[in-house]
């Protein structure tokens, strides 16, 4: 089982890193997952409550929470859009089918585009983005291909 343990840390530490690096990457931030705080919380208050029996559990716990507070983040790079989870997160342009965009007017003069970004024909991810239409296409076409229509819709 210790093993198993050491093998497991290794592979979230691999992933971490790898999160990390495409993290890194993000030019264009988008809006924060916050569920993944209150799910980070709720591990933290299991794992405290469970106990920890070596060093390499300790390692797996501070792994898994840090993962989960990591996969918040979301945002745009030059060639892939990062969205919202902890694996399988991390999406080329050029194998999207569509964007949509939906600018939405904020009290106070602020502007919040909601983005979603279809990756299959029954699946798509979506992310807020606190800029406004303009800036966002402006940012988003040069890096999609031609083929990935890029739709705007309004709010009724």
């Amino acid at each position: 089982m210790s093993l198993f343990i050491v093998l497991l840390d290794i592979a979230l530490l691999s992933l971490g890193v790898y999160n990390l690096y495409w993290q890194g990457q993000i030019d264009l931030r988008g809006g924060y997952a916050t569920f993944q705080l209150i799910l980070a919380g709720f591990f933290i208050v299991w794992f405290l409550t469970s106990g920890a029996a070596s060093l390499s559990v300790i390692i797996f716990y501070a792994a898994f929470i840090t993962l989960t507070v990591m996969a918040g983040t979301t945002g745009l790079t030059q060639t892939r859009v990062v969205a919202a989870g902890i694996v399988n997160r991390m999406f080329p342009y050029a194998k999207l089918t569509g964007i949509s965009l939906t600018p939405v007017s904020l009290p106070g003069g602020r502007e919040l585009v909601v983005a979603a970004f279809g990756i299959s024909a029954h699946r798509a991810v979506r992310l807020t983005f606190k800029t406004d239409l303009q800036s966002l296409v402006n940012t988003l076409r040069p890096r999609v291909p031609a083929s990935v229509p890029i739709t705007v819709q309004q709010v009724q």
